[in-house]
């Protein structure tokens, strides 16, 4: 007999998606980490963190498609950690992923916004942030 709790439905707003498309969104996050690692091998660090930072938010609609058939809708990608939290409960490697896209996404103002030129350490940190969320989003989708 299951005991879990089925999960609440989610606080954040959402948009219904086939799940069948969980497989493009993990398509482009495996395009967006391919092209960050290229950047960062071109020593092109702010161009390596931002395409991390939306590899793993591209990843993480994967997860979600994949889990639920829901997408976040929010306007605000800081809802995106809640959601993955809020859809897989008692799933602790949703919630290091969760943890490492809350990392990148509070890199999104700074690289995308502001003047401060990103570091070789930024886009290390990044580009590894984003290939464990990819690489566990790869479990969920397939």
């Amino acid at each position: 007999m299951n005991k879990r709790r089925p999960p609440k439905s989610p606080t954040v707003p959402v948009r219904s998606v086939n799940r069948a498309q969980a497989a493009n969104y993990l398509r482009k996050a495996e395009q967006h980490l391919a092209e960050s690692l290229e950047a960062f091998s071109a020593e092109r660090w702010d161009t390596a963190v931002l395409l991390a930072i939306h590899a793993a938010i591209a990843a993480v609609d994967a997860a979600c498609v994949a889990s639920a058939g829901v997408r976040s809708a929010s306007q605000t990608h800081t809802d995106q950690p809640r959601l993955v939290r809020q859809l897989l409960p008692d799933n602790e490697n949703a919630h290091r992923a969760a943890t490492q896209l809350e990392a990148l996404i509070d890199r999104k103002n700074i690289v995308e916004y502001e003047a401060r030129r990103c570091r070789p350490e930024d886009a290390q940190t990044s580009t590894k942030q984003a290939q464990r969320v990819v690489e566990w989003v790869r479990s969920v989708v397939t």
